[in-house]
């Protein structure tokens, strides 16, 4: 891996002293490529393998998602991290007695069907939670879960944003399960994702390019 260091030197003339050195890293050649690589072929895995997310790879990715930025540095978001598949699988519960004689998109859609999961058999369920109070919390999360999906791409793992489940989660009746979750109050689901080995590789759906306009 190349990087190229760019030094910067700054004198504070009220003060007669100078700054120490400060080292900004920017990546360059292949390294550069890989990012936009990365961005660029992540797709949604709603097919996963039993094979579970190890301590180290986890380590990584909330390390990238507390890294995410955040208005006014708030960080008012609370992370949390299932593995314990009983959990999981309330969850999945959750969100059937809740469906029965509703219709859904997507894959949700799928829920009548024998064996369905809510997070696609995913063995990692992520919830983040933002803070109700923060009127930037949907920005917040949107920088966060990028994070998540990015790096957990980059490490050779599948992820899916899971939509649906949210307004279930924060309904009165499941405040327990925040609670056993732990989290606080004045915090609610604003989001989950899937996470695990990926066990199918999906084309990419059609950009629309035409969404975008340069204005000089």
């Amino acid at each position: 891996m190349r990087k190229v260091i760019v030094l910067s030197l700054l004198t504070l003339s009220f003060l007669g002293c100078k700054e120490p050195k400060k080292e900004q890293i920017i990546y360059d050649g292949s390294t550069k490529d890989a990012i936009i690589d990365n961005i660029l072929n992540r797709r949604a895995i709603r097919k996963f393998t039993s094979k579970q997310v190890s301590k180290e790879q986890l380590d990584t990715i909330m390390k990238a998602a507390i890294y995410a930025p955040s208005a006014l540095n708030k960080q008012s978001l609370e992370i949390r991290v299932i593995q314990n598949q009983a959990i999981i699988e309330e969850i999945n519960k959750r969100f059937l007695v809740f469906a029965q004689g509703k219709e859904f998109q997507g894959s949700a859609a799928n829920y009548r069907e024998a064996n369905f999961s809510i997070s696609h058999h995913a063995p990692t369920f992520i919830v983040i939670a933002s803070e109700k109070a923060s009127p930037y919390a949907k920005i917040d999360t949107g920088l966060t879960l990028q994070n998540i999906l990015l790096s957990a791409h980059a490490l050779g793992l599948g992820t899916c944003p899971l939509g649906t489940i949210v307004p279930i989660m924060n309904r009165p009746e499941n405040a327990d399960l925040l609670q056993l979750l732990n989290i606080p109050e004045g915090y609610e689901v604003a989001i989950n994702i899937a996470l695990g080995y990926p066990d199918e590789n999906p084309e990419a759906p059609t950009r629309y390019t035409d969404k975008v306009k340069v204005i000089k």
